[in-house]
């Protein structure tokens, strides 16, 4: 069998949680942020963090008023531009629903009705891309140009390309091989993903377009029988410190047939190191290497707030087992030659 070069990628949504507890930045994102930056400095990895830019401005806009929050946006504004400096990657995670919510002097109070970018008008879209995108570009050393939808909520694609187009986003980072939800509040539907290391679009990121404007790197994705899911749940129920998240807050709910799919049928996810979740890295990597007739991107994610030490002791194991693998960034994209992705150049100038 001939063999191909795989790099990794380690890709971490920084943010806190939305449910009815938002947890604190220390604990879900100050704190795990750096112990895992430990790990990855013994082996000379670096992180990508597609971060929750619209806290930033609201914690920016909300410090007038709150001086607490001005402290918690200049420690989160120095540990980003820190990591930056260090050759780490910094780049653009939307959760819109910040317009909405507000802080209210002891707790922030999260409005998720306009979860996705898609509830809002053409204008406030481009408004929110624009600010977002400006405000994370003032923590990071390297421009901004690589995007993660919250929630994975990015079709229809239609509806905000001209906003990401407008700001120099031309590489999207949110699809994952045969993910689905029906959850109204996060609804998307990649089964019908190109088996593609990468490939270029235009108006649909499931579509391949070779002089398509936009390049999709997606999530490596693995598939998930439902015994792991209830094993997850007792867990959690009975939960060790091992798998105790680092994060304080709660999340989001999602939809009674959400929890009923995953624990009755096989389903598909990205590959994380997320608590439980990170036991699956070695069968996830060994089912990329199966799959894969070309060069490719071991794309893995993450959230700071939902890494524990199990989280740490799998990635350390991962790491050590395939100590050959070329760890990159989104910014390392631009100077890779042609091998990984042609014309990268002149997409990016």
């Amino acid at each position: 069998m001939e063999k191909y070069q795989v790099k990794l990628i380690l890709s971490l949504d920084y943010e806190l949680f939305f449910g009815d507890s938002t947890g604190s930045i220390e604990n879900c994102m100050i704190n795990p942020t750096q112990q895992l930056l430990q790990l990855l400095n013994k082996y000379n990895c670096k992180v990508s963090l597609f971060v929750d830019a619209g806290f930033l401005v609201k914690l920016k806009a909300q410090s007038f008023d709150f001086p607490v929050l001005e402290k918690q946006y200049q420690t989160i504004k120095t540990q980003l531009k820190s990591l930056s400096s260090q050759g780490h990657d910094i780049q653009l995670h939307i959760h819109p629903h910040w317009q909405d919510s507000y802080y209210n002097g002891n707790t922030w109070v999260i409005n998720t009705e306009r979860y996705r970018l898609h509830d809002f008008n053409p204008e406030e879209i481009y408004d929110i891309v624009q600010s977002y995108k400006q405000e994370l570009e003032a923590c990071s050393e390297q421009a901004v140009f690589a995007f993660r939808a919250g929630g994975w909520c990015l079709q229809p694609f239609e509806q905000i390309k001209l906003a990401l187009k407008a700001s120099g986003i031309w590489l999207d980072s949110t699809v994952f091989s045969q993910g689905h939800s029906d959850d109204p509040t996060r609804r998307f539907d990649f089964n019908t993903t190109p088996k593609q290391a990468y490939w270029y679009f235009d108006n649909d990121p499931l579509k391949q377009q070779q002089d398509g404007y936009f390049t999709e790197l997606p999530i490596s994705a693995t598939k998930t029988s439902p015994l792991f899911f209830w094993k997850l749940a007792l867990r959690k129920k009975f939960s060790s410190h091992l798998f105790s998240s680092f994060g304080d807050g709660r999340a989001m709910i999602a939809s009674r047939s959400y929890y009923i799919e995953r624990l009755t049928k096989t389903t598909y996810g990205p590959v994380m190191i997320d608590g439980s979740k990170a036991g699956q890295l070695e069968k996830a990597f060994q089912e990329h290497l199966e799959q894969a007739n070309q060069d490719s991107i071991f794309n893995i994610m993450g959230h700071p707030k939902s890494l524990s030490p199990y989280s740490l002791i799998k990635l350390e194991q991962f790491l050590q087992l395939h100590h050959e693998l070329d760890s990159i960034t989104y910014q390392d994209l631009k100077h890779l030659k042609n091998t990984f992705i042609p014309d990268l150049n002149k997409r990016c100038s």
